[in-house]
């Protein structure tokens, strides 16, 4: 047993002594001149890094660099010329308040990577798509000077890739944090003359416990995400005309099919929206128009404008391009919607099922369009029986729901730039039925009220013709 001890405490020794060692020479070689001028190297951008903070255990409790900002593109001459400069605000590429990294050593020994943290603080990126499609990136995909592929090496870059599978991982992985946080992302078409922002971005991975001697028991990444987006001005294209939306999601993703073991995310997240603002929608424009009901309503104007929200939830689960929306509900401040159903990422395709309630003030509203619509509607005979407002209330009976508001049910097919919808609920009949359903036959009618004219007109005569002979025979 002593011995066993004796040989436990020298390994343990001589792991601390590797600690140490290693620590060492991160903080002799590491620096961030160092570090910066690899970076040039590698990206052909000017790099400036203000502080790396390295102690003498950074192996164990972890490296932070702080103040790094990264140009756009330059070529060696430019580059030179850059020495000691700082980065323009106007040439930022990308940049970051802080990034910090611990890696937990022991572990590796045993062959399991363990990532404790690994996060960038408040990074700062701005895309830009030119005029020809490519990007202010694009260097950065292409073999640089002595980087020529062979031709049997181009041959296999051409070539898609399979799936990764789980048996390729060579060891099992465990990861406390790792993502960015309080980012912002700027991207420019130029093309389109369109820019999108993405702010306060927050997307952390954490709890990952990836083993694949265990699939079926360790294949979890957890996610957190918030983050707003709006673009700059109104959108060219696509299924909004403008947006502005925040959004928060937790959930946890299975990154390998257990079955297959190849890579093949599947993700549930519950989806928050504490804001959100949408204009030009083409499945509420579409639904402006409802044939069912439109004799009555006409347009529904009060989608045809932006729609904003103080509150809005759902539950998203996706897998191999299709994404399933249910218990999805957005409320605002006189309506609220509910929706579920899905789509196919590629082809656009929809299935949903919507559902719209109007708040009280709206639901009044409505009623009184639908009286003075009545008004022009109601002609004739018929508008001498029938008035406008008992027309709008029995129609009020079909559309409201057991609250009294109005409630209308939607099955939407198509595209989410070309929506199909179909109103499934209330069925309202048509005016002729409407007013038999009011008791309200207006041949019936208007025959008896001739045929009390008649009358009338007979009695009249009658009572006439009496009166002209007493006065002819004077009795």
């Amino acid at each position: 047993m002593k011995g066993l001890f004796k040989w436990v405490g020298i390994l343990l020794g001589v792991l601390v002594l590797l600690i140490i060692a290693a620590s060492v020479v991160v903080m002799l070689v590491v620096n961030k001149d160092m570090i910066a001028d690899q970076m040039e190297s590698v990206l052909h951008r000017h790099v400036t890094i203000n502080e790396l903070n390295v102690g003498l255990f950074s192996v164990v409790s972890g490296v932070e660099v702080e103040g790094v900002k990264v140009s756009n593109y330059k070529d060696p001459a430019q580059l030179e010329a850059l020495k000691g400069k700082p980065v323009a605000d106007n040439d930022l590429f990308a940049g970051l308040k802080r990034l910090r990294l611990t890696l937990k050593f022991l572990p590796l020994l045993s062959g399991s990577v363990q990532v404790g943290e690994f996060v960038l603080y408040e990074p700062v990126v701005h895309i830009v798509k030119y005029r020809n499609g490519a990007f202010n990136f694009s260097d950065l995909l292409q073999p640089g000077p002595g980087e020529k592929r062979t031709a049997e090496e181009e041959k296999k870059a051409k070539k898609p890739s399979g799936p990764l599978s789980a048996d390729a991982l060579p060891v099992s992985l465990i990861v406390g944090k790792v993502g960015v946080e309080k980012g912002t992302v700027t991207y420019l078409d130029k093309r389109l003359g369109q820019t999108l922002q993405v702010y306060g971005l927050t997307l952390l991975v954490h709890s990952v416990d990836i083993d694949p001697a265990q699939l079926d028991k360790k294949d979890q990444v957890k996610i957190k995400f918030e983050t707003g987006i709006k673009p700059e001005g109104r959108l060219k294209s696509g299924a909004v005309k403008f947006f502005d939306i925040g959004l928060a999601a937790k959930g946890s993703i299975k990154p390998f099919d257990v079955k297959t073991r190849l890579l093949e995310p599947e993700v549930a997240l519950q989806v928050d929206s504490p804001h959100g603002m949408l204009s030009g929608v083409k499945i509420l424009e579409a639904i402006q128009s409802v044939k069912a009901i439109e004799q009555y309503t006409g347009r529904l104007s009060f989608l045809r404008d932006e729609v904003t929200w103080k509150d809005a939830d759902m539950d998203v689960w996706y897998k191999a391009g299709t994404a399933k929306i249910s218990t999805g509900r957005i409320t605002g401040e006189d309506y609220s919607l509910d929706f579920s159903g899905s789509t196919n990422i590629a082809t656009k395709a929809i299935d949903l099922d919507l559902g719209v309630e109007l708040g009280e003030a709206q639901s009044q509203a409505l009623k009184a369009s639908v009286a003075k619509r009545m008004q022009k509607e109601l002609k004739g005979d018929v508008a001498k029986y029938v008035s406008p407002e008992q027309v709008a209330d029995l129609v009020m009976k079909h559309l409201t729901n057991d609250k009294g508001n109005v409630y209308l049910k939607y099955k939407i097919k198509g595209t989410t730039t070309s929506p199909r919808p179909t109103l499934v609920e209330p069925t309202v009949p048509p005016l002729q039925a409407l007013l038999k359903e009011m008791g309200a036959n207006v041949a019936d009618m208007a025959k008896k009220a001739a045929q009390k004219e008649a009358e009338k007109a007979l009695d009249n005569a009658a009572k006439q013709l009496g009166n002209d002979l007493k006065s002819k025979f004077k009795f």
